[in-house]
């Protein structure tokens, strides 16, 4: 077996809605299994572990770019005057080199946004989302 190598952040892609989202700079995101243990009358121990639910976290750290329409003109959130009507969205990180999923989430949400236009640097827009269903590479393969 040769040396591992290490994947770094250059070395990935992040696609929304299945096109590559170029205003990334970081993605963060967390799947708790919700893995509880189960203890029987007066045990100091648990007797199994079962899952209960999974939840699926994460956020997208960017740059907001002149005249893009932020995340609205992405199909990434809804107009104002149609939130009923907020979209699903597709979450993909891909290894450039290999075409690897290393993470799938078909149905996510954005939950939250937040803006950082500081006066000498750039516009930074970051979302966080919620997501359903994680498939990792092997679950693709």
């Amino acid at each position: 077996m040769g040396v591992p190598v290490i994947l770094t952040g250059a070395q990935v892609k992040v696609y929304i809605n299945n096109q590559v989202y170029k205003l990334t700079q970081s993605i963060t995101f967390s799947v708790d299994y919700g893995e509880q243990e189960i203890y029987g009358i007066d045990s100091l121990f648990p007797q199994e572990i079962a899952p209960t639910r999974v939840s699926v976290r994460g956020s997208v750290q960017g740059l907001r770019v002149k005249q893009s329409g932020g995340l609205q003109a992405q199909n990434i959130r809804p107009l104002w005057v149609d939130m009923a009507a907020s979209p699903y969205i597709s979450i993909r990180i891909q290894d450039r080199a290999t075409g690897e999923d290393i993470l799938f989430i078909q149905q996510a949400k954005v939950t939250r946004e937040s803006h950082t236009a500081a006066t000498k640097s750039t516009y930074k827009l970051n979302f966080d989302f919620v997501g359903m269903i994680p498939f990792f590479a092997l679950d693709r393969a």
